[in-house]
């Protein structure tokens, strides 16, 4: 079974030992950048609990990159530099074509628009299993616990397919959009076959 992203971060965390796990701590409630982590929360916590904050915090992409920001940050550099890698052969996994559904990057792309941003009101007006796109969202870190929160508080699917695109799809960026445009293939076939004139 492959490494997650959580096991990679509590084998790095585990290996700072207790002097520089603690600083790891200090700093990452030192960042400037939101979401911020109160020192009440990471005070007393293992790498296993530590790691765990992070994703639900960050998600899984940016739980690695902030770990690396304060890896960094405390001279960890081997601790960095094994994230990186991670996360490396992650994104060439993604676009090997080894994960499900299309190829992420330029085949996703529409006159310099992503296939999501050009097709945003079909996408609102008729996707329908809004439910399981956000489990999956959920499941594969590219939206947060909260974020999943306030989509399913939407009354209606186009409420909530509106609150998915304009707010927290547009912060994962391209490579979250490749996500969900992979999430819509298995679960709206049909309409996705359509808006790709198959």
């Amino acid at each position: 079974m492959p490494k997650t992203v959580g096991d990679t971060l509590i084998g790095v965390l585990d290996d700072l030992g207790m002097t520089k796990l603690k600083w790891f701590r200090q700093k990452l409630c030192e960042r400037k950048q939101e979401p911020k982590i109160r020192r009440g929360n990471v005070e007393n916590l293992d790498p296993i609990d530590l790691a765990d904050l992070l994703t639900r915090t960050f998600t899984e992409d940016g739980a690695l990159d902030v770990a690396i920001e304060v890896l960094r940050a405390i001279d960890c550099h081997d601790g960095a530099k094994e994230l990186t890698d991670f996360k490396k052969a992650q994104e060439s996994w993604v676009t090997s074509g080894a994960a499900k559904g299309s190829a992420p990057g330029p085949n996703n792309m529409i006159k310099d628009k992503h296939f999501v941003d050009h097709h945003r009101t079909a996408l609102i007006d008729r996707a329908s299993q809004v439910a399981p796109i956000l489990d999956r969202l959920l499941e594969r870190g590219v939206i947060t616990v909260n974020a999943y929160s306030d989509v399913r508080a939407e009354r209606t699917n186009q409420n909530s397919m509106r609150e998915l695109l304009d707010v927290h799809l547009k912060a994962s960026g391209s490579k979250g959009k490749d996500v969900f445009l992979d999430i819509l293939m298995e679960q709206e076939p049909y309409l996705i076959s359509e808006l790709k004139g198959e």
